[in-house]
């Protein structure tokens, strides 16, 4: 099977996927969530990362959310990188990257019903390459919140399949993934989201990502979401 067919494959998957959703749902909300992200490599084991987005419906159907996120990455020796095609990215190449991390999430222009989050992360990432130059990343991550001052727990896993190609100059990764979230609020696994999308390198230093994302929530009153996702990365 040459390289065109398997771009062919993956893509008409995801399309599928996608237009399925988009019909069984007419009525869901449809939203836009940018983001843009720094990382800064410190040594061959630490690096720096800073997020932030925007977004409305992502956590809470009631408000417009922006938030703002600090990490610092430790990951085991890039063994992986010999597999993998060349990317800003080097953490794609390890085999166990550890997270921790600090985030706020504040309700942007919605004086009627404020909402202010801190959040502490702890994630562990494993990455496992699969025949046919396939790679398979599983991560699980806690997430100590104190929302508007009371504080609760979510745990989050989720698993990513993707794969590097390459058409002459143009380099890209398509991936999909599925996350589930248990929260202590309401003892049980309260939401789950899938997505498809694709990131391509840009120059050495930047990566441009696009996805589709659909969200399921038991407990909001907009149980399903249907996210597109625009994320600029740069890598120093």
């Amino acid at each position: 099977m040459n390289l065109r067919v398997l771009v062919r494959i993956f893509c008409s998957i995801a399309v599928l996927a996608i237009l399925a959703v988009a019909a069984a749902a007419q009525d869901t909300p449809q939203q836009f969530w940018p983001e843009a992200q720094l990382y800064v490599r410190l040594n061959e084991r630490f690096r720096l990362r800073a997020l932030g987005s925007r977004t409305k419906a992502k956590e809470s159907d009631k408000f417009t959310e922006g938030t703002f996120e600090v990490d610092i990455d430790v990951g085991l020796k890039a063994i992986l990188r010999r597999v993998l095609a060349e990317n800003p990215n080097a953490e794609r190449g390890k085999y166990l990257t550890l997270r921790a991390g600090y985030v706020h999430v504040a309700a942007l222009g919605d004086e009627e019903n404020p909402s202010n989050e801190h959040r502490a992360i702890l994630e562990l990432n494993g990455r496992y390459p699969l025949p046919g130059a396939f790679l398979l990343s599983d991560r699980s991550r806690g997430e100590g919140r104190w929302i508007n001052g009371e504080y609760s727990f979510r745990y989050r896993n989720r698993l990513r399949l993707e794969r590097d190609f390459k058409i002459r100059s143009l380099r890209f990764t398509p991936y999909a993934t599925g996350e589930l979230f248990y929260d202590t609020r309401y003892r049980l696994w309260n939401r789950n989201e899938y997505s498809f999308g694709s990131e391509a390198p840009i120059g050495r230093h930047a990566i441009i990502e696009f996805y589709f994302m659909r969200q399921n929530a038991s407990r909001s009153s907009t149980p399903h979401v249907n996210g597109f996702g625009l994320v600029f990365q740069w890598h120093l």
